[in-house]
């Protein structure tokens, strides 16, 4: 009699398979335990599974298979068994269906089947023997040992496998993968049950609908009773396909010398598919055939790069696939354009896209170019091979890199102990030096260059010979309150270098010297001299103190002061054009700020004409002080320009008030 590799074989029994069952049996929903009409919760599930897997791994040998290893991979292999408890091994090939073999289906009805696979166990709803299935002719063709199971649900967190529909060769290797006994080749299997295992052997014969492999020796791997209805895989192309199940052997301990024998699966694909459907099983991957392509080089052509899709179920037609283009490469430019979508023609199983490249005189380094499958009609997706990557070589010499730092960050206008204090940067290359490299550069920043600090450069020549080059900032003293301002120098491309976007900008700070408002109260005012004079401030963070006059009659409150004495007799003319907001302007006499008499007042130079600066004229008299005041506009502030003129004529002192008001209606 050829034995079996489940255990339902009377001969494969064993105490350790026994406590394995009754475990199973234990945990069964059909356990003769007594249990509460409330639904099993996860929790109760997952501790069941934990108490499951801690029995399993109690009997775990040091060795798995037969000359095999433990596995935690191939996630679609699971146990298969009944209500009676779990014998056999079985693939996922469906999210609903399991491939096993026909000894391992025989008499189990149609709900009472069941299935492990990751961490979850289901039941079934209908279980499928091959209509021809005959025990008797085990080891041979015409045996038609294969089964289906339908679970009771769909498996979510596990990817099925494909099924083979190619013909198995001699020589094609085999991973071998099942629940069943362990141990080596001289001992056969020991009948350590229950933990997933894997191995491969290669194929030795092949039959209309038989794979035969002869355990020759340790170097190889065999099935034990256990793995019945397990898979042997192959991989195709990167992709990896049911090609066996797992049926029996000539010797029952399979040990070396033992001749086993798989169900070939291509042999029965259309069967299969009459039950789960061609559509169900369609799955379709793609990888990178030839993820290395090229520019024109001097001794040879552009190198192409090469994608390959591939499906998994029947072939019978054709198959569209869509796809999705992406990478660093520009699609149309540096490559000819790729498809979005490409046919798998009837009777092939795959696709091949080609990759032309496309040669330019641009330097942009190493390329990539991106092809992922988007969803479709008649197909899932493989989740571990939904895109192929093609990278791109330049044949173009790679430019040196710049980068610009501010070497001397700190700059200032000039105090009254020392000078203006300059700033630097330095724009560094990357490669060779050996000739010169002409740099472009933008300008930018708070600070106006030409006018706070001598005007930078828009480009710049790092010297032969030299990584670098240094660039100062020379400040210009001016006497606007201005704060600190920024001066940035930006690296812009240009010809023969790749710019550095991590330090692509640098920026050098300028330290004011002007103190702004220092003349805000009265008692502080600061003095001009002379007939032709300007003078600069800023009234930004005035306040208006007690007593202290509004001037022009306009509500202000950012009133600073200046203080003049007249040297001769004649025309006065004060202006605060260039000023930097609508300002109001006074000139009074007196010493002290409550008691001060108004000389003349402006608030609009011409309010008409838009011009909001203010500018009066009056008549001096040599040897009298007059107190200069200028505020904003309803409390306005900013940079203030006084410009002082004085002729020697007289003129009446004038009076001019402010015209303007604003106000609002109510509704």
């Amino acid at each position: 009699m050829v034995p079996f590799r489940g255990l339902g074989s009377p001969s494969s029994a064993s105490n350790a398979m026994n406590l394995w069952q009754a475990l199973i049996g234990m945990l069964s929903p059909n356990s003769s335990r007594r249990r509460t009409r409330r639904s099993r919760s996860a929790a109760a599930t997952s501790l069941e599974n934990r108490i499951l897997l801690t029995a399993i791994s109690s009997m775990n040998p040091a060795v798995q298979i037969v000359n095999g290893t433990g596995t935690s991979l191939y996630e679609s292999v699971g146990m298969v068994g009944d209500t009676g408890g779990y014998g056999c091994s079985g693939t996922l090939i469906a999210p609903q269906y399991v491939l096993t073999a026909g000894h391992c289906a025989e008499g189990v009805g149609d709900t009472a089947g069941r299935f492990f696979v990751g961490g979850q166990e289901y039941r079934t709803t209908k279980v499928f023997l091959h209509p021809s299935y005959n025990p008797g002719q085990l080891g041979q063709d015409g045996a038609h040992d294969i089964a289906l199971y339908k679970l009771d649900r769909p498996v979510t967190n596990v990817i099925p496998t494909p099924i083979n529909r190619t013909v198995p060769v001699v020589g094609q290797l085999l991973t071998l993968v099942g629940f069943g006994g362990g141990g080596t080749g001289t001992t056969g299997h020991t009948g350590d049950y229950g933990t997933k295992r894997v191995g491969t052997t290669p194929i030795d014969r092949v039959t209309t609908q038989t794979i035969f492999w002869n355990f020759d020796n340790n170097t190889e791997s065999n099935t034990a009773p256990g793995d019945s209805g397990g898979p042997a895989f192959v991989t195709i192309n990167g992709v990896r396909y049911v090609a066996g199940v797992t049926s029996g052997g000539d010797q029952a301990n399979a040990g070396i010398g033992d001749t086993s024998f798989d169900t070939r699966v291509d042999a029965y694909a259309a069967w299969i598919d009459s039950i789960v459907g061609s559509a169900a099983t369609t799955t379709v991957g793609i990888v990178a055939s030839d993820a290395a392509a090229a520019e024109t080089t001097t001794n040879q052509t552009a190198n192409p790069g090469a994608f390959i899709v591939t499906r998994t179920g029947s072939i019978a037609s054709s198959l569209t696939v869509k796809l999705g283009i992406s990478g660093t490469a520009v699609n149309g430019t540096d490559y000819n354009s790729l498809p979005t979508t490409v046919t798998i023609p009837a009777g092939a199983a795959s696709a091949t896209i080609f990759l032309t490249v496309r040669d330019d005189t641009a330097v942009e380094g190493m390329e990539t170019a991106t092809l992922t499958l988007a969803s479709g009609t008649g197909y899932s997706i493989d989740a571990t091979r939904t895109s192929g990557t093609v990278s791109i070589t330049d044949n173009e010499a790679i430019p040196p890199t710049v980068s610009i730092a501010a070497s001397d960050a700190a700059a200032a206008e000039a105090t009254t102990s020392q000078a203006a204090n300059p700033g630097t940067y330095v724009v560094t290359r990357t490669g060779s030096t050996t000739a010169p490299l002409v740099v472009n550069l933008t300008r930018s920043g708070t600070a106006v260059s030409g006018t706070d600090y001598n005007a930078l450069p828009t480009t710049v020549t790092i010297p032969a010979g030299a990584a670098s080059t240094a660039i100062t900032l020379t400040i210009r003293d001016d006497t606007f309150v201005e704060g600190n301002e920024t001066a940035v120098l930006t690296i812009a491309t240009g010809t023969g270098y790749l710019v550095n976007t991590s330090q692509a900008f640098a920026t050098v700070t300028i330290a004011d010297n002007e103190v702004a408002t220092s003349n805000d109260q009265f008692a502080n005012r600061r003095t001009i001299t002379g007939t032709s004079v300007v003078v600069t401030g800023s009234n930004v963070g005035a306040t208006r103190e007690s007593g202290e006059p509004s001037v022009a009659g306009v509500g202000g409150g950012k009133t600073v002061w200046w203080t003049w004495k007249a040297t001769i007799t004649g025309t006065v003319t004060l202006s605060t054009a260039g000023s930097s907001f609508d300002t109001t302007l006074g000139v009074y006499r007196g010493t002290a700020v409550n008691a001060l008499t108004q000389v003349v007042a402006n608030d609009d130079e011409s309010y008409r004409n838009g011009i909001y600066t203010s500018k009066v004229t009056f008549g001096a008299v040599a040897g009298q002080t007059y107190q200069i005041a200028v505020d904003g506009y309803e409390g306005e502030s900013g940079n203030i320009k006084l410009a002082l003129t004085q002729t020697a004529s007289r003129s009446r002192d004038a009076l001019t008030t402010s015209r303007r008001r604003r106000w609002s209606f109510d509704d």
